[in-house]
C-alpha cells in the first residue's frame, strides 16, 4: 500500500501490474491480507472488516498506520452504518471493541507481505509447477517501526529514545554480536535451533562456497589475422564484426565462452557473421523461415539451445540486465561466459541504471556502442551521440576505448577479454568500445611487430607525427576523426605533431593516479611548453579538454555540443567545427605571432 518511496502506490497500479504478468505468461500471486486478517474475517462482523479494508484507499490506510490503534478505531467505526449493507452492524462493532489500541493496530497492519506464514504458503504453493511466478505483496513502508506509513518516513530516522524503545520490545540489548545484542543473528529467536537448522539445510548452504574461483579462459595472440594492416578503407564497427566472425569460424574455448546480445539492432551494429555461425538461443529448435520460404537474407536465425546469441527486441536496459548476469558466471557459478552486447552509442543512456549497478557488482563483458557520434550523420539527432565518452570516462569498473583503425580495434577487443578476466586487484573490468560505421583508409602497418607501439596504444595513445623544439600545435584527435586530424596536420606542417588517444579514460586513470610519473605526463613530456594543444572528437569538447593540465600548455577544444542536424558527413562536421578546416584553423591560431 505504501512501497513507494515518497508516495503511496496507485489504487489501480497492482491491477495493471498483475494483467501484464499475466499476459506475458506469468502466473500471479497477490498477498493482501495476512492470517490475523483472515481470521477476522470469518467472526462475525467480519465481512464488514474486509469491505472497509479494500475500499480504503492506500493514502488513507498508510496515514491511519502512522496514528495508530485509536485513530484506526475512530476511523472504523465512523463507517460502520455506512458499510454494513444491512448487516449486524453490532457485530462489526463488537470485533472492534475486541480489541485494546495496540492489537487493533497489529491486526490492520498485518498485511499479507508482512506475514511470514502467508509468504511461505505462497511460495510453497509456487514451487508446485515450474512456472514463472511473481509476487505481488501488500506492505507497508516502515513496518513495526514509529514511522511507519508516513509518506515522509523515506528521509526520517529514529531518535535515540526511540531505538532504545524498540530494543526494549524486543528484548535486545545494544551491540556486540552473541546473546541478545542486537546484531546477534539468532537473537531473541523463539526456536533458534529450528532457525539454526534450517539455515544448514538451505541449499545455497550446502555447497562448499558460494563464491568460485574464477575462471581463465586462454585469449589467443591474435584474434584475427585478416584483421587490420591494410590500406583499404574500413570502419571500426566492420573491424569489430570481422574479429567475431573470425573468432565463430574458429575453434578456440574463447569463442565457445562468447555469449552476444543486441536490443534489435544485431545486423546493424556487426554481430551477423557470430550470429549466423553461432546461432541463436532459445529453449526448442526452430529452423529460419525466411531460408525455408527460399527468400535471401544475409541473416540466418536458426534458433537452438546451443546457440551463442540472445535477441533481446528494443531493451536496451534489459540487455545490460543480461550483461550484469552473465558477466557474473565465473564467481556464482564457477564457469566463465564472456558477453558482448551491442547497441547504437545514444542509447547507452537509456541503459544507464543497469550500467551503473553491472559495474557496481563488477561484472565483467564488453559493451559496444556502435554507430556512435554525428558520423551516422543523415539519421539526424536520435542517432547522434554526444555524451557518452563522459559516461564511459566516470563510470567505475569500466574501461572505455575509441579505436580509429581496425588493427587497434582487434588489440583493444583482445585486451578486453583479458580485462574481463583479471581479478580487479590486477585492473581487471568490463570494456566499452565506441565504434563507428564510417570507414576510412587504414594504415598500413604491422603492430605485432613493434612492441612499443601495442604498448602505447593499450595505455591510451601514441604519436603519428612526434612533437619537435618548434612544434607550436599539437593536435589530439579520437576515433573517427582521424582523417580530418591527419589532413590539418598535413596541412600545417612541421610545426604541428599529431597524437592519437585510443582511450582517454586510461590516460585519465593513469595521470589523476600517477600524475607526473604518468603514461599522460610521459606521452607529453616533448611537447614545448608555449605549444597548443587542439583536442578534437566525435563527442563533447571536455572529453579531452583536461589535457591541458597534465603538463600545463594550453588547450583549444573542438568536438560536438549539439544535436538534431541531419546532413552527409562532410556538412555536419563543417557545421559543429571538427572538420580538417576548423582543426587547422585553430592550430594557426595558436601561432606565436597571432597571440
Amino acid at each position: 500500500r505504501s512501497s513507494d518511496l515518497d508516495k503511496n502506490i496507485e489504487e489501480s497500479s497492482h491491477r495493471v501490474a498483475e494483467r501484464m504478468f499475466r499476459l506475458a505468461g506469468w502466473d500471479v500471486v497477490s498477498l493482501k491480507y495476512g492470517k490475523k486478517l483472515l481470521r477476522a474475517f470469518e467472526q462475525p462482523g467480519g465481512a464488514v472488516l474486509r469491505r472497509w479494508i479494500n475500499e480504503c484507499d492506500n493514502a488513507r490506510f498508510s496515514a491511519l498506520t502512522f496514528r495508530c490503534g485509536s485513530a484506526w478505531r475512530e476511523a472504523l467505526l465512523a463507517d460502520a452504518e455506512r458499510l454494513a449493507y444491512g448487516e449486524d452492524v453490532n457485530h462489526f462493532r463488537e470485533l472492534i471493541g475486541a480489541h485494546d489500541d495496540e492489537q487493533l493496530h497489529t491486526l490492520m497492519t498485518n498485511l499479507g507481505g508482512h506475514c511470514f506464514e502467508t509468504v511461505l504458503e505462497a511460495f510453497d504453493f509456487a514451487a508446485r509447477s515450474d512456472r514463472r511466478t511473481v509476487f505481488i505483496c501488500y506492505t507497508t513502508k516502515g513496518h513495526g517501526l514509529p514511522l511507519a506509513g508516513h509518506r515522509d518516513n523515506h528521509g526520517l530516522y529514529l531518535s535515540a529514545e526511540q531505538m532504545d524503545t524498540m530494543r526494549s520490545r524486543l528484548g535486545l540489548s545494544p551491540g556486540g554480536g552473541d546473546g541478545d545484542a542486537e546484531w546477534a543473528p539468532y537473537a531473541r529467536m523463539v526456536d533458534e535451533h529450528g532457525a539454526r537448522e534450517m539455515m544448514a539445510r538451505a541449499p545455497i548452504n550446502s555447497v562448499p562456497t558460494r563464491v568460485h574461483p574464477p575462471e581463465r579462459i586462454a585469449v589467443p595472440e591474435d584474434l584475427a589475422p585478416d584483421v587490420g594492416g591494410g590500406p583499404a578503407s574500413v570502419s571500426t564497427q566492420a573491424a569489430f564484426g570481422a574479429v567475431l566472425k573470425a573468432l565463430a569460424n574458429g575453434s578456440t574455448e574463447l569463442a565457445d565462452r562468447i555469449v552476444t546480445s543486441s536490443p534489435d539492432v544485431t545486423t546493424t551494429t556487426g554481430l551477423s557473421a557470430f550470429v549466423n555461425k553461432r546461432g541463436v538461443f532459445s529453449t526448442s529448435a526452430v529452423r529460419d523461415k525466411f531460408k525455408q520460404a527460399r527468400v535471401h537474407s544475409l541473416s540466418n536465425w536458426t534458433t537452438r539451445e546451443s546457440g551463442q546469441h540472445i535477441e533481446l527486441g528494443i531493451a536496451e536496459n534489459n540487455m545490460l540486465l543480461l550483461l550484469a548476469a552473465l558477466g557474473l558466471s565465473s564467481e556464482l557459478f564457477g564457469h566463465r561466459l564472456l558477453p558482448i552486447g551491442t547497441l547504437y552509442d545514444p542509447f547507452v543512456s537509456r541503459a544507464l541504471d543497469s550500467l551503473n549497478y553491472a559495474c557496481y557488482m563488477d561484472a565483467r563483458f564488453m559493451l559496444v556502442g556502435t554507430p556512435s557520434g554525428i558520423s551516422l550523420a543523415p539519421e539526424g539527432g536520435a542517432h547522434q551521440s554526444i555524451a557518452t565518452p563522459l559516461i564511459g570516462m566516470a563510470t567505475p569498473n569500466l574501461l572505455t576505448w575509441e579505436p580509429a583503425f581496425a588493427d587497434e580495434v582487434k588489440l583493444c577487443m583482445r585486451h578486453a577479454f583479458e580485462l574481463m578476466q583479471a581479478p580487479a586487484s590486477e585492473g581487471g573490468c568490463s570494456a566499452y568500445l565506441r565504434l563507428t560505421t564510417r570507414a576510412i583508409d587504414q594504415p598500413v602497418r604491422d603492430i605485432d611487430a613493434d612492441p612499443a607501439l601495442r604498448a602505447s596504444m593499450l595505455s591510451g595513445g601514441y604519436w603519428h607525427v612526434a612533437p619537435t623544439d618548434a612544434t607550436t600545435s599539437v593536435i589530439v584527435f579520437a576515433g573517427a576523426l582521424a582523417p580530418e586530424a591527419i589532413a590539418a596536420q598535413r596541412e600545417m606542417g612541421a610545426e604541428t605533431a599529431l597524437l592519437q588517444v585510443t582511450s582517454y579514460d586510461a590516460l585519465y586513470r593513469g595521470w589523476t593516479a600517477d600524475g607526473d610519473q604518468s603514461f599522460a605526463s610521459a606521452l607529453l613530456a616533448d611537447v614545448p611548453r608555449p605549444a597548443t594543444l587542439v583536442t578534437v572528437l566525435d563527442g563533447h569538447a571536455s572529453t579531452l579538454a583536461w589535457l591541458g593540465g597534465v603538463r600545463g600548455h594550453r588547450v583549444h577544444s573542438l568536438g560536438v555540443s549539439s544535436f538534431g542536424q541531419s546532413g552527409d558527413i562532410i556538412d555536419l562536421f563543417a557545421h559543429h567545427g571538427i572538420d580538417a578546416q576548423a582543426i587547422a584553423e585553430a592550430c594557426r591560431r595558436a601561432r606565436p605571432h597571432s597571440a
